[in-house]
């Protein structure tokens, strides 16, 4: 490395949040490297981002670059275009890093044949801190059970964000889930990773954050889910076991209750032939089962149906007795998320959940079928659903009301069920904020 070059360039961008960018630039500056960039883009605040006063040590050399606006997408493009370092991470300005994480990333990257070193994290919701340690067989495996870290856990080499074009600006991310695609993008491209199991970045997710809004995240994912099916189907990749595929779109399939999109694509995975334990297949070939025994519509009936053919023509691998450490086994990824629930919650939860006079879901989705399902069994109806993004005061989900918290009067609220894995901890905040807090039945271990 040539003397005076960079070893990173760091990419904050920056929309209308001046107060919390202090916290994220000293976050950077206590990085323990020997030469750091900081590109801060503004990507069109009112009123303009300014750098605040801080002691930028002699190795740093801190720039403010500004632009229109035009999304996180284009100002991080901005900032790929002028950055100098030899390697490239992004920090988004209303999160965090730990002092050691880039000395850590670097030092993973420096002795391996990988290109992209991925560090654990913290997420703040609310006010619980949930952690998290990428673990994976590889990168593209894992991506296709999804997003497997937020952005600033990864650090790239500059070659090859600049290699995939940096982040999309087209209308398949839409302003959401870019970091997902981007990630997609550089694994089919065959950039390998390393993971450092330890805590390095901080995840402010904010209850207005654009990740918050699910319905526009979930489709948002099944465009991307879909290209990158599409790529590997035309290139005929041998990277991926197709049970991996099949796992992450059933996940997906559900989340989103978007099973048409994906009923279009099933047929073209018969022509990968790729050998899986018989365990793996096992497994989940009865979820499978079970969903279809569910299925009430008749896209959803034919999704499972196509997903029950495809297993039964997985080529099996007799010698391959254990399962590989890929996310397609770890404990989020099963669709029937049985593992969320405390036996004994669970079974107060139902109790008082039976003789509520007024029971509302929280939430729309994967989670509130699985409660609706449940409940319906147990004879008792629920008054509607609340969602976050109801925009239109006649929308009905599942046949019922579906109304915004502010719509929902408090004396109309007995009891209220959390449909919601990411968002709980910021559900319950809402509750408690309102004073409501303790009309929760909870069913998960907090």
């Amino acid at each position: 490395m040539k003397r005076g070059s960079m070893d990173l360039s760091i990419i904050i961008t920056v929309y209308n949040q001046q107060h919390y960018l202090e916290r994220a630039l000293l976050s950077c500056l206590r990085q323990h490297i020997e030469a750091l960039e900081i590109i801060v883009v503004d990507d069109g605040s009112e009123p303009a981002i300014v750098l605040p006063s801080l002691d930028v040590p002699s190795h740093v050399t801190l720039r403010l670059l500004s632009k229109s606006n035009g999304g996180v997408a284009s100002a991080r493009n901005l900032g790929i275009s002028e950055a100098q370092g030899h390697f490239i991470k992004f920090l988004d300005c209303d999160d965090e890093l730990l002092p050691e994480c880039c000395s850590l990333q670097l030092s993973s990257l420096e002795p391996s044949r990988a290109e992209l070193s991925i560090i654990g994290y913290k997420v703040l919701q609310a006010d619980k801190w949930v952690q998290g340690i990428p673990k994976f067989d590889t990168l593209l495996q894992a991506l296709f059970q999804g997003n497997v870290a937020p952005l600033h856990s990864f650090m790239y080499r500059t070659e090859d964000v600049r290699m995939v074009g940096g982040f999309d600006e087209t209308e398949r991310t839409l302003q959401a889930m870019e970091d997902y695609d981007f990630n997609f993008r550089l694994a089919l491209a065959g950039v390998n990773a390393v993971t450092v199991h330890q805590t390095g970045v901080l995840y402010h997710r904010l209850a207005n954050s654009r990740s918050s809004n699910t319905n526009k995240v979930h489709s948002a994912n099944v465009r991307i889910l879909l290209n990158a099916i599409e790529t590997v189907v035309m290139s005929r990749s041998r990277q991926v076991c197709l049970l991996d595929l099949l796992q992450g779109i059933a996940l997906l399939a559900v989340q989103s209750q978007d099973f048409c999109s994906f009923i279009k694509i099933l047929p073209s995975l018969r022509q990968m032939v790729v050998e899986s334990s018989q365990l793996m297949v096992s497994k989940f070939s009865l979820q499978v089962q079970s969903r279809l025994e569910l299925a009430k519509h008749v896209d959803e009936k034919e999704f499972w149906i196509l997903q029950k053919q495809l297993l039964s023509e997985v080529k099996l691998d007799p010698l391959q007795s254990l399962s590989p450490p890929g996310y397609a086994l770890r404990p989020a990824s099963p669709p029937l998320a049985a593992h969320y629930f405390d036996g004994v919650l669970l079974a107060k939860a139902l109790a008082k959940a039976s003789g509520s006079k007024a029971l509302w879901l929280w939430g729309t989705g994967m989670w509130a079928d699985y409660w609706l399902g449940m409940l319906g069994s147990f004879g008792v109806q629920p008054v509607g659903f609340i969602d976050s993004f109801v925009s239109d005061d006649g929308t009905t989900y599942k046949g019922l009301p579906c109304l915004g918290l502010s719509k929902v009067p408090d004396h109309l609220i007995e009891h209220v069920i959390i449909c919601s894995r990411d968002s709980y901890f910021t559900i319950m905040h809402i509750l408690s904020e309102r004073q409501l807090d303790h009309r929760i039945l909870h069913y998960v271990t907090i």
